[in-house]
């Protein structure tokens, strides 16, 4: 029988809350250690967020689930478990209090589909908004305001990047997953190992070299202490020498992924013996020839040999007489690491061995035994290729878990570091959509004067949302960030020129019309002249960028005779901004496949909740000049839902005064000095708080979609016929 249990927004917040208090006891600076006692005895103790969700035994499916979006996100970023939950059980909170309060935007649902299944509906609108919110307010915040505030990790065109930078992300990254006993080793080591292997020119290549290939650049070693570990110059492969000959300098170094000994017969034929005379003069062959391959490539002067399969006694007879060591049984990713580093190729037969030629062969720098724990490893240096110097890393640890938990760290750590050297780009074509069909008129207008200086822009905008007031109090569109803060400006900065409104006349509405058809006209004229190229391009966006400010200053003279004033200063421009402006017209013309850039590489901020407070601020500000119920449900949603974040940092265990004191500081130095003031000197990763966000809103989405679970019960065959059992 199946069992259907209804799924409301009451038991994701538990579900959420569970967890989240969980991976309070170990979030932020105050956080301690989380402890695990497996069935077999091993003990855990951790405070990464991302072990600690994914030793929980959990049955609901919705926790399962959310881990699993946890991991997911984790994959890409190297970080934010804890930041997850967090963020996600503000954001099913806010969405309750909205469907209870009645405020989650207008409702289509009528009495009779049930209370249940109105709040259903109303939760699924605020999702539904809060996806649209990410390209259509998040980005713009992002990209106008937040990245105003960031510090940039680069010093010069050349990705030039300082040792202190990147102790300073790396310390704050490892304080947060191991803690802060072994958190400044570990940080210091990270940065060595990242100034070892990468140069200026190709840092992001190497990272994402490191990333995909650290199960090879990496050793774990148990039972010793973490202040054990070190770097290691070259390759580690995890194979001890069959044969070691010790060699000065530099060496060739042959991979075979085949024996070399030849075989009696090959494969698919058989060999047809008739006498013990037959057979030993086949031994006799075969030894001779494999002495005549090993002689071969001691005259090629060839000093090491790796392969991925075992080797015959002869062979490593043979070799040890011509001075070669052999490693043998490697692991095919380690094989294939060292051939791509090398810039080799693998030989699988023998035959191939004897028509070798010297790009055949490795340059090694040395090879030598490397004693990790209690394995003999073999050490072999080799040469930079590119942009990447081969260092591996040995991760110590005292205890198997606290290995395990370094290796994962410090994997993630350049997970994270990978991000944020990787630009994060604005989705093409993803403008902000107007919901009333009648706004037309305005969003033209709008769109043809984002073409012209940005003064102008300012106040045009603002005399057509004023005719737009006057002619229709319900037809009014959302403000964009510009509009937002070119209000703002217009309230407090008296050289501003001021819009004043008096009473609407009967010709306004008129005027409007033949205002709007205008602007229709001049907007023509400039996309006419983008799609053409040269001298003539120059000419046309000129004249267009002049005709739309012709038409605005009609639009002031008209104005001024039915009663409405501005000041002129807010029309005029001068040539430089002017020329600035065509100049950017027309190489966003002429480049079509450009991609605007979000959030630029290396950007960064400092820790503590710097992203958190000021997106808190600038949500608030836009909800503020919105004019949609939508925008300003869904802005105060996130806005509040990311304070929970730093509100977790600076909570004490009898208190939150300290969170309001910090809250109230960093308020009052946004809006009397435009950023933040003695801010930690730690720092983190815009492009990963970008990416945690909209990973959370996107589960947001998946969970509330969920209407019910559906228990099946399935009957298991039993080891005794006809003995079955219902297992749900």
């Amino acid at each position: 029988m199946n069992h259907v249990h209804s799924l409301d927004i009451g038991t994701l917040i538990q579900i959420a809350e569970a967890l989240e208090s969980i991976v309070c006891q170990c979030f932020g600076p105050n956080g301690g250690q989380v402890l695990f006692t497996k069935a077999t005895g091993e003990i855990l103790v951790t405070r990464d967020g991302q072990r600690v969700l994914n030793s929980l035994l959990l049955d609901h499916p919705i926790a399962r689930m959310i881990v699993d979006c946890v991991s997911a996100h984790c994959s890409v970023t190297g970080d934010g478990a804890k930041s997850f939950i967090l963020l996600l059980s503000a954001l099913l909170r806010g969405l309750q209090a909205l469907v209870d309060k009645g405020t989650a935007g207008q409702s289509t649902c009528h009495s009779f589909l049930g209370r249940a299944k109105q709040r259903s509906q109303e939760m699924k609108h605020v999702t539904d908004c809060l996806l649209t919110f990410q390209t259509q307010v998040l980005d713009q915040i992002i990209r106008q305001h937040l990245n105003q505030h960031v510090t940039y990790l680069f010093t010069g065109d050349k990705m030039t990047v300082t040792n202190d930078k990147i102790r300073s992300i790396m310390e704050a990254y490892f304080c947060g997953k191991i803690g802060n006993v072994h958190c400044k080793f570990l940080s210091e080591m990270a940065c060595e190992y990242f100034f070892k292997c990468t140069c200026d020119q190709g840092r992001g290549r190497t990272l994402n070299l490191i990333c995909r290939h650290f199960l090879d650049l990496h050793t774990a070693v148990k039972g010793f202490p973490i202040g054990s570990s070190r770097i290691l110059e070259g390759l580690v492969l995890h194979r001890d020498f069959t044969v070691y000959c010790q060699t000065d300098g530099q060496l060739k170094v042959l991979v075979v992924t085949e024996p070399i000994q030849p075989p009696l017969s090959d494969a698919g034929t058989t060999l047809l013996l008739r006498s013990n005379f037959q057979l030993q003069s086949s031994n006799i062959w075969i030894a001779k020839r494999v002495e005549e391959i090993m002689n071969f490539l001691q005259q090629n002067q060839v000093k090491l040999l790796l392969s991925s399969v075992k080797q015959s006694d002869a062979v490593l007879y043979h070799a040890k007489l011509c001075g070669i060591s052999v490693v043998q049984c490697i692991e095919a990713d380690e094989l294939s690491l060292f051939c791509y580093l090398a810039g080799i190729a693998p030989l699988s037969s023998p035959w191939d061995i004897l028509h070798t030629r010297d790009t055949d062969l490795a340059n090694a720098v040395f090879c030598k035994p490397v004693l990790l724990g209690a394995h003999r490893c073999a050490q072999i240096g080799l040469m930079n290729r590119g942009d990447f110097s081969p260092h591996c890393v040995i991760l110590c640890g005292p205890i198997p878990g606290l290995t395990e938990q370094c290796v994962s760290a410090f994997h993630g750590g350049f997970k994270m570091l990978q991000h944020v050297f990787q630009p994060v780009d604005l989705c093409q074509g993803q403008e902000p959509c107007n919901t009333n069909p009648n706004n037309a008129n305005a969003n033209e207008a709008h769109q043809v004067l984002t073409h012209c200086s940005l003064e102008t822009v300012v106040q045009e905008d603002s005399i057509i949302d004023t005719l737009n007031k006057t002619s229709d109090r319900h037809d009014i569109r959302c403000p964009t960030t510009e509009e937002m803060c070119a209000s703002s400006n217009l309230v407090s900065d008296k050289e501003q020129g001021e819009v004043i409104t008096e009473d609407p006349g009967a010709n306004q509405s008129s005027l409007a019309a033949d205002v709007n058809l205008d602007i229709r006209n001049t907007q023509a004229g400039i996309l006419a002249g983008c799609k053409t190229t040269g001298d003539n391009l120059d000419e046309q966006l000129k004249q267009g960028n002049m005709n739309c400010v012709n038409k605005a200053r009609e639009m002031g003279s008209m104005l001024g005779q039915h009663g409405c004033a501005f000041s002129s200063c807010a029309i005029q421009k001068d040539s430089t901004a002017a020329e600035n402006t065509q100049r950017d017209i027309r190489g966003s013309a002429l480049t079509q496949e450009h991609v605007d850039v979000l959030i630029e590489a290396g950007s960064v901020l400092p820790v503590g909740g710097s992203f958190e407070f000021l997106l808190h601020h600038y949500l608030r500000l836009y909800a503020q000049h919105s004019l949609q119920p939508e925008v300003k449900t869904t802005c105060s949603l996130v806005a509040d839902a990311v304070l929970n974040i730093p509100r977790n940092i600076y909570n004490t265990k009898s208190t939150n005064r300290h969170f309001l004191q910090v809250y109230t500081k960093v308020r009052n130095d946004i809006q009397s000095k435009g950023c933040i003031i003695d801010g930690p000197r730690l720092l983190e990763s815009m492009s990963c708080k970008y990416q945690l966000l909209v990973s959370v809103l996107q589960c947001v989405r998946s969970l509330v979609t969920i209407d019910s679970l559906i228990g099946i019960d399935r009957k298991t065959q039993n080891t005794t016929e006809g003995e079955t059992e219902d297992v749900e």
